[in-house]
């Protein structure tokens, strides 16, 4: 299993990181590290490439209550 950082970045960063802190399915488990106003660091541990991880997240998030309505960026480091 392997643990990357992820970036995501967002105008209302309290909404993604009230749905990933935490998170967990069966392809990644998050943990927030850190965040300030516009911006949040979560360790991903997945047994996905570092190129699908990041695309897992991206449409996880989209399919949920907020993702939708909500101008976001999500960048596996």
């Amino acid at each position: 299993m392997e643990t990357y950082h992820a970036q995501m970045n967002c105008g209302q960063i309290s909404y993604i990181c009230d749905f990933f802190q935490d998170y967990q399915d069966d392809h990644v488990k998050t943990d927030l590290q850190s965040s300030n106003r516009v911006q949040a660091v979560f360790s991903v541990s997945t047994e996905l490439e570092k190129d699908d991880a990041e695309r897992h997240l991206k449409q996880v998030f989209k399919e949920s209550k907020f993702g939708p309505g909500l101008y976001y960026s999500i960048k596996v480091l």
